[in-house]
């Protein structure tokens, strides 16, 4: 059985202790992995946490090894595997993954997850919302406002997978603060004679906690760009390069379309009056050259547009469901659940940074 919370904040910190003696966040959000499209049991060994314009996850063990269909995010993928192997097939192309490498993945680039993997598996996994992404490159002075990474992986960097683990042990420490809290607060509001806590924290130090996850994400991200996308380099072609001429304009178009546009108003008849092809063709080259049907895609889209809503407004989830086309709360859970590995509750209720 695993240690309580107060138990493993005193373990020393992440980045400083082997990999075999790395152990997940107790206070975990629970995870659903997705089995090739059919949910997996519940997982206390992964968690997720939110801080501004990105999301960070750590999974280990076991019941993370299972294989994930093919899938996309709308945000950019830094990915540092701590321990075990697996085999992945990003754009059409298979990669292993050992402990030390790290993995890169742009945003709607096709990717497969854990195929092979053993159960000493264990990574971390820093999502950056692409606005994130273009308001650092405009700070860089980048020749592209949009870049992408070149490689699909790199054996470490500069301390990236360090990075990264400094900043799971610093998410660990204040979501535990932060749950400790609201116990304190939920028990005093059903019990008067708990008294008010005495003020411990300055709260120009909750600034400071902001202030420093907010420091180490950017900095992670500054290094991973300018060693590893073409943000220097615009004429350099992205790893999420799509060889097919045809399909590359559909999906051009559909990378380019407003960040505000209803997804479900892009229909299989205008993809293939884009690419220039037949629809039933078109249907079938997609297929061979992305790694997903179009309706497949394009559900994912619907996806990411929704959790993009649910982590940047405080709209209710049904309005969120039907906003993006699905016809009721409940069948918008189950694929939310297969998308992202949480409900659309959990993940609206991430612990936050």
């Amino acid at each position: 059985m695993r240690r309580p919370a107060a138990d493993d904040s005193r373990q020393p910190p992440l980045a400083d202790r082997p990999h075999e003696d790395r152990r997940a966040p107790t206070t975990a959000v629970l995870h659903c992995a997705t089995v090739w499209g059919v949910m997996a049991r519940l997982n206390p060994n992964a968690a997720f946490y939110r801080g501004r314009g990105f999301t960070l996850f750590h999974a280990r063990g076991e019941n993370n090894a299972v294989p994930y269909s093919p899938h996309f995010h709308d945000e950019y993928l830094i990915c540092a595997q701590l321990r075990g192997e697996e085999q992945c097939t990003v754009t059409g192309k298979s990669h292993r993954f050992e402990a030390g490498d790290v993995v890169l993945i742009n945003p709607h680039q096709v990717h497969t997850g854990n195929a092979g993997a053993n159960a000493e598996l264990e990574y971390i996994s820093l999502y950056l919302d692409p606005e994130f992404v273009r308001q650092m490159a405009d700070e860089l002075e980048a020749s592209t406002a949009s870049p992408e990474f070149v490689h699909v992986k790199t054996p470490d960097h500069d301390g990236l997978v360090r990075s990264l683990a400094s900043l799971l042990d610093f998410a660990r420490t204040h979501a535990t603060t932060g749950r400790r809290r609201r116990r304190r607060t939920r028990r005093r509001a059903t019990d008067p004679l708990i008294p008010e806590p005495l003020p411990t924290r300055d709260p120009s130090l909750r600034a400071a906690d902001t202030l420093t996850a907010d420091a180490i994400v950017h900095d992670i991200a500054q290094r991973a760009f300018n060693a590893f996308s073409n943000i220097r380099t615009p004429r350099v072609q992205s790893s999420n390069r799509i060889g097919h001429r045809n399909i590359a304009q559909a999906i051009n178009y559909i990378r380019t379309l407003d960040a505000n546009q209803d997804p479900t108003t892009i229909t299989l008849d205008d993809l293939a009056e884009v690419a220039g092809l037949s629809k039933f063709y078109f249907l079938r080259q997609f297929n061979r050259v992305v790694g997903m049907t179009p309706g497949a895609y394009l559900r994912t889209l619907r996806l990411c547009h929704a959790a993009k809503l649910i982590r940047a407004t405080d709209r209710p989830i049904v309005d969120i469901a039907l906003g993006v086309g699905f016809c009721d709360h409940p069948s918008f859970s189950r694929a939310f659940v297969r998308h992202v590995g949480l409900t659309p509750r959990q993940y609206q209720q991430m612990p936050a940074l």
